[in-house]
């Protein structure tokens, strides 16, 4: 029994820091994407990758391949508005990134629990915010004070702009999940990431060409890292390893340990693209973290 408490548990962890690294190594590596590839190009290059990759899981795992069918009131333009918020947030946080740092992106970027329960409270009604809650909004609204009164910049001028973008894509993402939740419940979650980054190229690749954006000449190894690591590791292997996790272990459990991918995101930022790491950056991504792990807490 000892032994097999132990394997469950290390599994779990196993996991937990898999996901968690994974996703907080995607920000360094779309800045390193970004360093070839225009905002638009790099969208549409990594969404037809990452397409790509999850027809190739479903063909695995021998699954339809049609479009998931929805059914219910207003299921069809359900389906569509949940494609039009997820490619915002991208096109919000990939933008956003060419003017911030890596670092600050994830931090900025996984506020998302936060204005998720709080837009649960205001439009489902489906939250009731406790003490823990409070002082983990109290705690990550401090940390942004920090960071906001940090002028960090791998340019060496202001990130503001481009946490702007990546704050704004935080709250698309926060009510795009609880819209999925509330109108797409059931609906195979293969299908629909596949179908939605299928069906975001065609946008990006015009939005590329209004924006006379430039293909760069040769594929490098940019161009290699950012596409490649961000359309088949970030979606393909990630998400199977979060599909076994939240299968195996209680999801709110699960989400009690997101904040480990803002932390990974500020330090392998600072590790792979040397970004700085000054007094009041540790202090935000600290202050972010725990009010993370205390909002999604409250809900275990």
């Amino acid at each position: 029994m000892f032994f097999k408490m132990m394997g469950i548990y290390l599994r779990f962890w196993v996991l937990v820091i898999s996901v968690t690294f994974l996703w907080g190594l995607s920000f360094s590596t779309a800045k390193i994407g970004l360093r070839s590839l225009e905002p638009f190009s790099f969208l549409w290059m990594r969404s037809l990758v990452s397409a790509i990759t999850v027809f190739i899981l479903i063909f695995i795992m021998q699954n339809k391949f049609s479009p998931p069918k929805i059914t219910g009131k207003g299921s069809k333009p359900s389906f569509w508005v949940n494609i039009f918020l997820h490619n915002l947030v991208f096109l919000l946080y990939y933008n956003g990134l060419v003017y911030s740092t890596a670092g600050r992106a994830s931090l900025f970027l996984y506020v998302q629990p936060l204005l998720y329960v709080a837009l649960a409270t205001l439009i489902a009604k489906e939250e009731k915010v406790g003490l823990k809650a409070v002082i983990g909004f109290v705690s990550a609204f401090a940390g942004m004070v920090f960071l906001f009164g940090d002028n960090l910049s791998s340019k060496g001028g202001s990130t503001w702009f481009g946490d702007a973008l990546v704050i704004l894509a935080a709250l698309v993402w926060a009510y795009q999940s609880l819209y999925l939740k509330m109108n797409l419940v059931g609906v195979d979650a293969y299908r629909i990431t596949a179908w939605t980054q299928l069906f975001a190229v065609i946008p990006f690749v015009l939005l590329a060409f209004i924006f006379n954006e430039s293909l760069p000449v040769t594929v490098d190894l940019n161009v290699i890292t950012g596409v490649g690591f961000n359309g088949i590791v970030g979606t393909g292997l990630t998400i199977i390893l979060w599909i076994w996790l939240i299968k195996e272990f209680p999801a709110k459990r699960v989400s009690a340990f997101m904040f480990l991918c803002p932390l990974f995101g500020v330090f392998l930022g600072a590790l792979i693209l040397s970004e700085p790491l000054t007094l009041f950056m540790i202090t935000g991504s600290f202050l972010i973290a725990l009010g993370i792990y205390l909002v999604n807490k409250e809900s275990t």
